[in-house]
C-alpha cells in the first residue's frame, strides 16, 4: 500500500551536522515520517556505524546508507523493502549508479538495467562479488562492525559476511529497482 513501516535511516559519518544535513532533507522530502539518524562521531567508519546501530534493537529493520549517496527519490526506501519481502531476505542492498547513470563500483558484478532482485545468496555467490553495503536495508541481527579497524572501507563488507557466515541459509538480495 505503500506506505513505509516504522523504521530508521541510518547514516554513519564523520560529517558534521551541518555537513550533513543536505542529505537528510533529501531523504525526509521523499520520505516524510521515516526517523534519520546520523552518528557525526570524530571515529572510525565502525565506530560511528556501531553508534548508528545503536539507534535500533535487534529484529528490527533499518537502512544503513554511506554519507556519499545522493539523489533519493519518492519509493526508493519501498523498493529497497520490497527485497526482503519478496524473498524473505534479511538483507537488501541497493545497486548503486553514478549520477551520470553509468555503473558505480560497488555494483557487485550486477550490469543488469532491468528493475528486479537478484538473490546472492543463499546461492554460492562469485567470489569476486560481494554484497554493497552504501545503502542496505536489513534486520538487525545483533552483529557488530569491528572497532579494531583503522579507517573505513573494509568494515561493512566484515559485517555483512557475519551475517552470511551466521546463516549459510539466510537471504541476501541485490536491488536494481531503487
Amino acid at each position: 500500500d505503500g506506505t513505509i513501516p516504522p523504521m530508521k535511516i541510518l547514516i554513519p559519518t564523520m560529517l558534521t551536522p551541518a555537513q550533513v544535513a543536505p542529505q537528510i532533507e533529501a531523504i525526509r522530502a521523499v520520505t516524510p515520517g521515516v526517523e534519520v539518524f546520523a552518528s557525526c562521531l570524530k571515529a572510525s567508519a565502525s565506530v560511528n556505524r556501531n553508534a548508528c546501530l545503536d539507534q535500533i534493537t535487534v529484529g528490527e529493520i533499518a537502512i544503513m546508507i554511506d554519507d556519499d549517496v545522493e539523489s533519493f527519490r519518492v519509493g526508493w526506501v519501498d523498493d529497497l523493502l520490497k527485497g526482503m519481502e519478496i524473498h524473505n531476505a534479511v538483507m537488501v542492498s541497493a545497486r548503486l549508479l553514478n549520477p551520470d547513470g553509468s555503473f558505480g563500483p560497488t555494483c557487485a558484478c550486477n550490469f543488469d538495467r532491468e528493475p528486479m532482485e537478484i538473490v546472492l545468496r543463499p546461492r554460492p555467490a562469485s567470489p569476486h562479488c560481494i554484497m554493497p553495503t552504501a545503502a542496505i536495508a536489513f534486520h538487525h541481527r545483533g552483529h557488530r562492525f569491528p572497532e579494531s579497524m583503522r579507517g573505513s572501507g573494509w568494515e561493512d563488507n566484515w559485517w555483512a559476511a557475519e551475517y552470511v557466515d551466521s546463516d549459510p541459509d539466510a537471504v541476501f538480495v541485490q536491488s536494481n529497482r531503487c
